[in-house]
């Protein structure tokens, strides 16, 4: 095996940076939990990421994006663990559960979700209000995750798919 030794110091200085930007926030190779925090809800799939980033707020979000463009690396989002693909191998690995807000505009029928929030979290908000959402058949997934892929719900026949049913991203 070949390691060119350049590319790595460069890639560990950089992921240094941004964990000094977000302490306890940014995990590499070099961590002694990278297998476990590395992982995707499915063993079947063994995704290797470069480096996993636990976002806390919009902020961390955007310093990790900016940071990310002066390094010339990519950034993809697995919000819980859903998603799990070779496609994530080499990239900076978004974790948005710590995104969780949710809030319910019960008048007019709107949800506003963190990216981190789970489908089981939304319906057991809107419940009380007579509410539901979209959701697909199983709680864990989370609503953006769902929505974003297309969203095909039990109530998809009667309403679309929950894509059809956003009206805002930010």
């Amino acid at each position: 095996m070949t390691i060119n030794l350049t590319t790595t110091a460069r890639v560990e200085s950089a992921l240094d940076e941004l964990a000094s930007v977000l302490p306890g926030q940014v995990v590499d190779p070099r961590h002694p939990d990278w297998t476990a925090l590395s992982r995707a809800w499915t063993l079947s799939v063994d995704q290797r990421p470069r480096a996993v980033v636990t976002v806390t707020d919009e902020e961390d979000v955007v310093a990790v994006v900016r940071w990310a463009a002066r390094h010339d690396m990519t950034v993809s989002v697995q919000p819980v663990g859903h998603g799990a693909t070779h496609a994530l191998d080499g990239t900076v690995l978004l974790r948005t559960r710590g995104l969780r807000e949710i809030t319910v505009d019960a008048e007019n029928r709107i949800a506003r979700v963190g990216a981190g929030v789970k489908w089981g979290e939304l319906l057991a908000a809107v419940s009380d209000l007579g509410l539901t959402g979209l959701a697909g058949s199983s709680p864990d997934p989370s609503v953006v995750g769902f929505t974003l892929g297309g969203g095909l719900s039990w109530f998809s026949r009667a309403f679309g798919l929950a894509a059809h049913s956003v009206v805002a991203v930010e």
